[in-house]
């Protein structure tokens, strides 16, 4: 759990520093990111193994929440890439990524390490 927790802190900090910085920097911390997926749906795919189960409903929401995170990340990386990145996808990003992290600690009991 400890691994998903950091990976989802470290994969918030390294995108708000994708967006905001410029080409050659944003690039640098686009593909960290991408980097970050591997160790967040392997924890996570251990996760929802233990959590399904027990909570099919809210297990089963959260992995669509955090599929629809990186799904939006690629979306907003491929626009800023193109200089078209429109400051909707960036809030509903913030809205998703609140929600997902919020819907994780409930599920934790609101264990944070």
């Amino acid at each position: 759990m400890n691994i998903h927790l950091i990976s989802w802190i470290l994969l918030m900090i390294t995108a708000i520093l994708a967006f905001v910085l410029k080409d050659k920097l944003s690039m640098i911390f686009m593909m960290i990111t991408r980097v970050l997926y591997i160790p967040i749906l392997v924890s996570g795919f251990m996760l929802a193994l233990y959590r399904v189960p027990r909570d099919p409903v809210l297990g089963s929401l959260k992995v669509i929440l955090s599929l629809a995170v990186i799904a939006l990340l690629e979306i907003g990386f491929a626009r800023k890439s193109h200089h078209n990145l429109a400051s909707n996808i960036v809030w509903t990003l913030v809205v998703v990524f609140a929600l997902t992290s919020v819907l994780g600690l409930y599920l934790a009991d609101w264990y944070f390490f």
